[in-house]
């Protein structure tokens, strides 16, 4: 057997790693316990949780909408539990926004469902195809630590012939 050009492999591959159904995705969002989720909350969700407290301007910024949007969007998100207004300490014209436990139970809930529906679809795979999809994602893993853009001390990766700008 011979094996596919590699040009060709790290475009199918990229392709099937890409893969995604929004159909579904928005049914989830729009059938969520809680109610209505939208993309924004969960944006916000997401920043907050991995990010922790941010003044409303930089997570206005972050969102990439006016501070009076901002607003908008944490005033619905209070109403319903996720997140928390608190004046800063040192300076209290500073408003921080944090996550609150459901807030957090929310991500938590959707990184459970992600993995148990991950492990429905690999449960259908052969041990051959298991252990080398494995090997592939631990070395993916790996790579992009090491080349994490932005993030202090590890280098953007600079495009060669043969990674695709």
């Amino acid at each position: 057997m011979t094996l596919p050009d590699r040009q060709a492999m790290r475009r199918d591959l990229a392709e099937e790693l890409s893969f995604r159904n929004p159909m579904r995705k928005m049914h989830a969002m729009r059938h969520w316990p809680s109610g209505r989720l939208s993309l924004v909350h969960l944006n916000v969700l997401m920043l907050l949780d991995d990010e922790g407290p941010m003044p409303m301007r930089g997570l206005a910024e972050a969102l990439d909408v006016s501070q009076a949007s901002a607003t908008g969007i944490v005033d619905r998100m209070e109403q319903r539990g996720l997140v928390v207004r608190e004046r800063d300490d040192q300076d209290r014209r500073v408003v921080r926004v944090s996550i609150t436990e459901q807030g957090q139970a929310l991500i938590a809930g959707l990184a459970a469902e992600r993995r148990d529906h991950m492990i429905l679809i690999v449960d259908r795979l052969t041990d051959a195809e298991l252990a080398g999809l494995l090997a592939g994602m631990r070395a993916l893993r790996r790579i992009r630590e090491d080349f994490h853009p932005g993030h202090p001390g590890h280098p953007v990766p600079t495009p060669t012939p043969e990674t695709p700008e």
